[in-house]
């Protein structure tokens, strides 16, 4: 079994002190600026380049270069060379190393590769015992004022960071991202973690810690050299999310009221990440020693890595919101058009989403024919399946493609909606526009044998009216829809649609809006009938939207003159009149069945109470 050493060199002065490792079989030159050894700046009695030491076999050998001025002291004896064990030590000037502790290095526990990785399940997440020291927090103002701890190299990550960001293509993605470019950044750092946490599930104080809850996502960095267990502070995170300050600890023995490396780590700081869309995340940053190279810290020290971690939390915050924006877009667009997106996502959205009276236009689509082509394919219920996905697909596109919104599917029916956030100039024409798109595809579907639409029909109602528009439902669960009168009429005409035999109604302020803003070659309108639908008792004015003459040549310009001078006449009480009328409209019409139908249950002729209106008994 291989095993490396620990070699703890320590000063005169407090600030003094490093800690080194030796591999197996690894030989290393110590000077006062040995280029490729280890570094001992304090210390004059020890040259540019004085001595090489070799670990292996369990045992630690020194040798004086020629050029050593002065010799190595062990046991008080000057000697040029010597062999050491564990718990051995040897001095040079006022400088001495001592062999510290064994690593043992297993096929179970190899020499870790540099910026080794880690994930949450790698460690524990506990809070530190016998560490107390100084702590403070700083806010981004403090910090403003403290330059960068390693400037140019820190440029230079930052420039790289918009790079970076876009081949992080999710959280996790970017959790391992920022983790390693703060080891890079911060040469002092032996570990860093990217965490999440729920800020619902935190303890409301340190009191309660010992419930504090996993990480939703924890991302983790260590350094090759770092062989301990990395222990993030549960109460420096706490501290650092509830006052959204970044927080610096210095560690310190509560008995020697000294800086010690429990674990291998001496200090650590935390930064928030802020931001709407980041909240509970955190950058956690920890070490053992000085950049200098000094062993002992005080938070002065950290203030410039700090500073640099802060600032990139704040880039990562605004980049995670710019995320979060577009993938609700992305979700968005199943349900709104891009016009409408733009609303939503302008300004503040909370503001936007907030239900508000408009004038509101709303669009009911229900697909006919489902019970036979269910009955034609139970078989083949994927294709059952697909066919239905294609009818919904159908009409959520003649809704988002015209700029409206998608409320609600209940089964095989739509639920389509103008006029929020952004109002209409020709109010329901946009609707009006939607639902002939839609019929007309489904019409071709008719056409097509081979159509997933093929054995479906269509029944649109479209009504106008004051609602409420926006985020509408409980404390627990809300969705983006329509609240009103108006919607429970869109309802009542689509259902009308049956028994008028048409495929779209509407009501008598969207068809003025479509005389004034529909053009002939668009669609053409057509007054079905005056009804007091089940269970209102205020009637209105049933009106037929038809596509143009060359799509539904059936209809007639005088068959629509006659039925509307038909539908006056009923209204008036003259009954006969109506009657000789309709008698020049094609039997099958279904507007015309509907009157007959209605004048023969009164034994055709007006009851005494007659106000123009069919009271329908059922929906």
């Amino acid at each position: 079994m291989a095993s490396a050493v620990n070699i703890t060199i320590s000063g005169q002065d407090a600030s003094q002190r490093l800690l080194k490792i030796l591999e197996d079989q690894e030989s290393v030159r110590i000077g006062r600026t040995a280029k490729l050894g280890w570094e001992i700046p304090w210390d004059q009695m020890i040259s540019r380049e004085h001595a090489d030491v070799f670990w292996g076999d369990g045992k630690l050998r020194v040798q004086c270069l020629e050029q050593a001025r002065n010799p190595i002291v062990v046991g008080g004896k000057p000697v040029r060379e010597a062999v050491l064990g564990v718990n051995e030590w040897f001095q040079i000037g006022t400088t001495i190393f001592h062999v510290s502790s064994l690593i043992a290095r297993t096929a179970a526990n190899p020499e870790p590769e540099a910026g080794t990785h880690r994930n949450f399940d790698d460690f524990e997440f506990r809070e530190e015992e016998n560490r107390e020291g100084s702590e403070r927090a700083y806010s981004s103002a403090e910090l403003r004022k403290v330059a960068f701890g390693n400037g140019e190299r820190q440029m230079e990550l930052l420039e790289q960071l918009p790079d970076r960001i876009a081949e992080s293509h999710s959280d996790d993605d970017l959790g391992v991202m920022l983790s390693r470019l703060l080891i890079e950044a911060i040469p002092s750092s032996l570990a860093v973690a990217v965490a999440h946490f729920d800020e619902t599930q935190l303890p409301a104080n340190v009191a309660q810690i010992n419930s504090f809850p996993k990480p939703l996502s924890m991302r983790v960095e260590t350094r090759e050299r770092f062989e301990g267990r990395f222990v993030p502070s549960r109460r420096m995170v706490l501290k650092c999310l509830q006052s959204q300050s970044s927080v610096v600890h210095v560690f310190e023995n509560s008995e020697e009221s000294q800086f010690t490396m429990s674990e291998g780590l001496g200090w650590a700081f935390c930064a928030p990440i802020k931001a709407e869309s980041s909240k509970g995340w955190c950058l956690y940053v920890s070490g053992q020693g000085a950049t200098n190279g000094g062993m002992m810290v005080t938070e002065s020290d950290l203030l410039g890595d700090l500073r640099f971690t802060q600032l990139v939390a704040q880039f990562i915050g605004s980049i995670r919101h710019v995320r979060m924006l577009q993938e609700q877009k992305t979700q968005l667009s199943s349900f709104f058009s891009p016009k409408v997106i733009e609303g939503l996502t302008a300004g503040n959205s909370k503001d936007t989403l907030s239900p508000s009276e408009r004038e509101i236009s709303v669009l009911f689509c229900d697909v006919r024919g489902f019970s036979k082509k269910a009955e034609a394919l139970q078989s083949d219920l994927l294709t059952l399946l697909r066919s239905v996905s294609a009818a919904l697909g159908v009409m959520a596109g003649g809704i988002v493609e015209r700029d409206g919104a998608i409320a609600d599917f209940q089964g095989d029916a739509a639920l389509g909606f103008w006029g929020w956030p952004i109002e209409l100039k020709e109010g329901p024409v946009p609707a009006c526009r939607a639902a002939l798109a839609i019929y007309r595809a489904f019409q071709q579907g008719v056409i097509k044998n081979d159509s997933l639409l093929f054995g479906f029909s269509v029944g649109m109602g479209i009504a106008h009216g004051r609602a409420l528009a926006g985020q509408i439902g409980t404390n627990q669960q809300s969705k983006v829809g329509v609240f009103g009168p108006v919607v429970n009429q869109g309802s009542r005409l689509e259902g009308l649609t049956k028994q008028f035999a048409v495929p779209i109604c509407v009501d008598e302020t969207t068809a003025e809006y479509a005389r004034k803003y529909l053009n002939p070659s668009e669609g053409r309108l057509r007054r079905l009938a005056r009804v007091r639908p089940k269970g209102m008792d205020t009637p209105i004015n049933v009106y037929g939207l038809l596509p143009p003459l060359e799509e539904m040549p059936e209809i007639t310009t005088e068959i629509i003159a006659n039925h509307e001078a038909a539908v006056e006449a009923v209204i008036r009480g003259e009954w006969s009149k109506a009657m000789a009328l309709l008698q020049q409209i094609p039997d099958g019409d279904g507007p015309k069945a509907f009157l007959l139908s209605h004048m023969n249950q009164l034994g055709n002729a007006p009851p005494q109470d007659w106000d123009g209106a069919f009271s329908l008994a059922s929906k």
